[in-house]
């Protein structure tokens, strides 16, 4: 891992729930073109986010120096949302966020990734996720996706 000993992964607690949002969405604004952009305004995803998924998801945060730098949300074995601040990717946390995901959840995860967004799927294979089927856009982007499969 290359982030240091500062960096930890931790179950989000209330105060951690608005800079969770800004996570995801600076994550999702930089990695466009790879993925689609955001159909929603930022308004909208910060509401929903912060009203309707954190209080009933799992949601684990990833600090580095103390700063949430990451969000990860299960929901049963899916792996809802998965993001790393821009600042951070390749810095290990993502892989954080797997280890700790396969520790909660140790016989299988599932989770969705849009098929443009190659560097994902190299991600997820490379932590034993397999393929397992997918879509031609049955998403609010409207965009072919993965659909992937860890199993123990």
């Amino acid at each position: 891992m290359a982030v240091d000993g500062a960096s930890r992964v931790r179950r989000a607690e209330n105060g951690d729930y608005g800079p969770a949002t800004e996570v995801l969405l600076r994550s999702r604004h930089a990695s466009v073109p790879a993925i689609p952009p955001l159909v929603h305004l930022d308004e909208e995803v910060r509401a929903h986010f912060v009203g309707t998924v954190m209080p009933v998801a799992e949601v684990w945060v990833a600090e580095v120096d103390e700063t949430v730098s990451g969000v990860l949300v299960l929901n049963g074995n899916w792996i809802e949302q998965l993001y790393v601040d821009p600042d951070w990717t390749n810095q290990g946390l993502g892989t954080a966020f797997i280890e700790r995901a396969k520790v909660e959840r140790p016989e299988a995860l599932d989770l969705w990734t849009f098929k443009s967004n190659q560097g994902a799927q190299r991600f997820y294979e490379r932590h034993g996720f397999r393929a397992v089927g997918g879509t031609n856009g049955d998403n609010e982007e409207g965009e072919p996706d993965i659909h992937y499969r860890w199993a123990r």
